[in-house]
């Protein structure tokens, strides 16, 4: 990432959990760091910013708990200790029993006509120039 050039890591994530609902990926409002949504990330992350290295798929998974609309359900209730800023891909993967949506974002994704409207959002806010 280029010094003071703000990262679309959520936003793209945003979009990769959209698209994971839309291809039936994602079922019931809980996922896991797993490998094909993982996927989805990179490849929009390389379809939307050809041109820059992506960041790494762990960091707006966990990451993306600041936003009011993501969460993660922590093994055990609530985050080990820890002392770093972002956990190792490892450490998700060990102590997370699941990611998920507030309620009501998740219900509205259920309907394809406002994802596709979301994702239009998404785009033309944060990626419009981004692809060009």
């Amino acid at each position: 990432m280029a010094f003071g050039i703000p990262s679309n890591a959520k936003p793209l994530f945003l979009l990769s959990i959209i698209k994971g609902i839309e291809e039936g990926i994602i079922i019931g409002n809980k996922f896991s760091y797993e490998e094909k949504l993982e996927t989805i990330y990179k490849e929009l992350c390389s379809f939307y910013e050809p041109n820059r290295k992506p960041a790494p798929f762990y960091k707006p998974f966990y990451h993306s708990t600041k936003e009011h609309y993501y969460n993660i359900k922590w093994k055990g209730g609530k985050i080990p200790d820890h002392t770093w800023h972002t956990p190792s891909p490892k450490f998700i993967k060990e102590n997370i029993e699941y990611a998920f949506l507030d309620d009501g974002l998740w219900d509205l994704l259920q309907d394809k006509y406002i994802r596709n409207e979301f994702c239009e959002l998404i785009i033309s806010h944060y990626l419009k120039t981004a692809n060009i």
